[in-house]
């Protein structure tokens, strides 16, 4: 058959054919020009979109509203940007707008960013701005570089004059290359930007945008990017050929890193700069924002404020909060949201904020600023929850909480981890407006106005009270304290579990421990005050109860809340704080099992199922390998068949009550009935499971290969869950040739050291010693000391691979 049937007219040049056997898999390599044809054009730009921060852009309705220069102010800045942009004769590439916290950085970067943004007039696009990044402290995806230059690039493919002329350069980059997106950032920048851009001849550059906007630098929490951004952009502008045809317009704090990376003499050359503080006049453009927004708060209250004048609050008052404001336009916004609060009367909230005063002895950066916030604080009612709240919102992650669905700061999912009713978050902001965004629904994530409050709450020394602690052991012990918090609510309310149920419910069950043991230094009162409210007793019932299904979910609730149990008992032990000693006695009730109540209304034919199914819960719940039900049936003496014991399992479970094994916690009533409890030892069950896996080894051609595989490897570690006793260690020293690795043999030597019983135990120790040098010799003899191709899985490596 030809392989080109009717093909005319075509020619293919540097061809490589390959057939692979079984399917034909012919791989062409076809050039036209210089553009190799590979995948399907567009997949590299959807790809690209996939590693782009949406909310990044100037225009992204994540910033909804942006920040923006108020009209009639910032003229004088606005007007030299402008004219900076606007030069195409210019000698330097990058201007870098400096200032304080609040003084407007990000209003002016936004300004611009609409000033010169790609639009369309009369049909032909027209406008300066090829692409803009917005960085934010408390956003995951913008406080970092990691999507930083994907997303320049995606704004670049995509923009109505660029888009025409570079995508197809950079999606066939990333064709070629699918993997460039997840590449060092230097090598990002050059095969997503440099290249493409260098695909264009200089002159094409005259008519087109070349303006990158970078806003918010400092918010970059890795120091070391914010000096590695600034390298390489600096390296594209002085050692490029053809020459980088972007500038870039990069505002900022002069945090020291970022002041002395533009200190270098490399950027004198290329580099303009400008403090945006008094010299650009910010009280005159303050004051005129103060006159218009009152006036507009004026008229916007109607009735309540009909008895104002016109010119409320005078030039006085407006002269006393430009002072006060210090240059920082976000004092003059702040007061203003907190007056025009629409619940409130803006004449009795402007006298509150008048009558702030400093202290002679008020030690801040912004004194006035840092008093407003805390006005603002103090008017909540639930200061503590507020204050946890505000770390989540500050600090939602990376890998604090186990589910990252629940890192989202909507007010539902805060909500559900801090234990809130519903409705309450909204509740809880109430106030707040003026320095939090608060969505008016469930589902968008409520934000931070402005980095300088962040800066505020994270610093004790500024917010005192209202310090937030946003370290990972803080943010780890805040989570556990109201998880713990729901568990204690199940536990005294576990009539109304089926309404317990919900997806907070599930991770608070399955984390709480996880989170506590994250606890390493001293933890709070309020923590160790909850830890000691959860009745460990009232745990492993509600757990049971929790999710009572069958015999066999509950045994792995059952296994689950005793791990947990013990994890928090070893997590006390290690701390040493005397403090902590209580929650190691209460937590260790169920280190060595538990018992089961009968209850007493039960008849006979029940009370006999109840205590089979008590035999099958506690075999299961000290096997390895949970399908092993013949092992099950064998040491329940063939009462029940494999069969049988499988449906034990799957059947319900009464949920009769547990409660620890200490006698004097048994009631007179239970003490005069001998079937009133049953004993669940987790040592006498090992110590039972143990004998029977020596048996099954012993007996090997009457038993079934899984049994017999599952015998030789894990009666050793049902042994060493025994209490030691002179007949366990007798046991072990007959059964020392059965140990099948040097690393089991070392664990049965610590195990038996730690033993008391001097009688046997001198001379196990050293049959043991003895066996672990003769099972590490031969491991050592067994290592391959030459390359093998050949592949052997013994018995352990298939155990391995069946159970584990």
């Amino acid at each position: 058959m030809s392989l080109f049937t009717n093909a005319q007219k075509f020619a293919i040049h540097d061809t490589s054919f390959t057939n692979v056997a079984g399917d034909l898999n012919y791989n062409f390599h076809l050039r036209h020009g210089e553009e190799e044809q590979e995948d399907t054009p567009g997949r590299g730009l959807e790809i690209l979109y996939q590693n782009a921060v949406a909310g990044a852009s100037h225009d992204a309705e994540q910033r909804f509203p942006p920040p923006n220069c108020y009209p009639g102010t910032r003229t004088q800045i606005l007007k030299i940007l402008k004219k900076w942009i606007t030069n195409d004769h210019k000698s330097t590439s990058i201007y870098w707008i400096y200032g304080a916290a609040g003084v407007g950085k990000s209003a002016v970067a936004q300004t611009i960013s609409e000033t010169f943004v790609q639009h369309i007039v009369n049909g032909i696009p027209e406008g300066r701005l090829a692409a803009s990044f917005f960085f934010s402290r408390a956003d995951l995806s913008r406080n970092n570089l990691s999507l930083f230059f994907t997303t320049i690039a995606h704004q670049l493919a995509t923009s109505p004059l660029l888009g025409p002329l570079l995508g197809r350069y950079i999606d066939l980059a990333i064709r070629r290359k699918r993997n460039i997106v997840h590449a060092a950032l230097e090598q990002q920048f050059q095969e997503l930007i440099v290249n493409p851009c260098a695909k264009l001849p200089p002159d094409n550059w005259r008519n087109l945008p070349r303006l990158i906007i970078i806003d918010g630098l400092d918010e970059c929490v890795d120091i070391a990017s914010q000096e590695r951004l600034l390298s390489i952009i600096h390296q594209s502008k002085t050692n490029t050929d053809p020459p980088f045809p972007f500038d870039f317009l990069i505002c900022s704090r002069p945090e020291p890193r970022i002041r002395n990376a533009f200190s270098h003499p490399d950027f004198h050359s290329i580099l303009d700069c400008n403090d945006l503080g008094e010299s650009f006049e910010s009280g005159r453009d303050i004051a005129s924002y103060l006159r218009k927004e009152f006036e507009r708060i004026r008229e916007g209250h109607g009735r309540t404020m009909a008895h104002v004048g016109p010119d409320w609050p005078g030039d006085g008052i407006i002269q006393q909060l430009v002072q006060r404001a210090c240059g920082q336009f976000i004092y003059a916004a702040t007061v203003l949201k907190y007056i025009g609060d629409y619940h409130s009367l803006p004449t009795e909230q402007l006298e509150i904020i008048l009558k702030i005063t400093v202290p002679d002895d008020f030690d801040s950066p912004y004194p006035d600023l840092d008093l407003l916030y805390m006005q603002i604080l103090s008017m909540c009612k639930d200061k503590e929850i507020l204050l946890d709240v505000m770390a989540h919102l500050l600090k939602p992650g990376p890998g604090i909480l186990f589910d990252t669905h629940y890192e989202a700061m909507t007010a539902s999912c805060i909500e559900g981890p801090f234990f809130l009713p519903k409705g309450k978050a909204q509740t809880l902001f109430f106030g707040l407006h003026s320095v939090l965004v608060i969505p008016e629904n469930d589902h968008d994530n409520i934000t931070i106005r402005h980095a300088s409050f962040v800066d505020f709450l994270t610093d004790r020394k500024r917010s005192g009270i209202y310090y937030v602690d946003t370290g990972r052991e803080a943010r780890h012990e805040q989570i556990a304290l109201y998880l713990i918090k729901r568990l204690v609510y199940s536990i005294k309310n576990n009539h109304r579990l089926k309404y317990m149920n919900s997806e907070f419910d599930t991770y608070a069950w399955d984390f709480w421990n996880i989170h506590c043991r994250q606890v390493v230094s001293s933890p709070g009162s309020r923590f160790l005050a909850a830890l000691e409210e959860l009745d460990p007793c009232g745990l492993l019932n509600t757990a049971i109860r929790r999710r009572n299904t069958t015999l066999e979910a509950c045994v792995s609730a059952l296994k689950r809340c005793i791990n947990s149990i013990e994890g928090i008992a070893q997590w006390a032990e290690k701390s040493g704080h005397s403090q902590r000693q209580r929650h190691i006695s209460q937590y260790r009730l169920f280190r060595n099992g538990f018992r089961v109540q009968i209850p007493p209304s039960l008849q006979n034919r029940d009370r006999d199922e109840l205590k089979i199914a008590i035999s099958v819960l506690k075999y299961r719940l000290c096997l390895y390998q949970p399908n092993m039900w013949d092992v099950i049936s064998v040491l329940m003496n063939r009462q029940l068949s494999p069969e049988d014991v499988g449906n034990v399992l799957r059947s319900p479970w009464p949920c009769p009550t547990i409660l620890p094994l200490k006698p004097e916690l048994q009631s007179n009533e239970m003490r005069s009935s001998v079937d009133a409890v049953v004993d669940v030892r987790f040592s006498e069950c090992h110590r039972e499971i143990t004998l029977q896996c020596l048996q099954i080894i012993r007996m090997e051609s009457q038993h079934a290969k899984d049994r017999i595989i599952y015998a030789k490897y894990e009666w050793i570690n049902h042994l060493l869950e025994t209490t030691p006793s002179k007949e366990i260690l007798l046991v072990l020293l007959r059964n020392l040739s059965l140990l099948q690795s040097s690393e089991d043999a070392k664990k049965a030597l610590v195990w038996v050291e730690k033993s008391g019983h001097s009688g046997s135990r001198n001379k196990v120790i050293q049959a043991l010693t003895k066996r672990v040098v003769e099972l590490v010799d031969v491991e050592e003899r067994r290592k391959p000391h030459s390359k093998s191709t050949g592949v052997r899985i013994d018995d352990q490596a298939r155990y391995v691979l069946l159970w584990h």
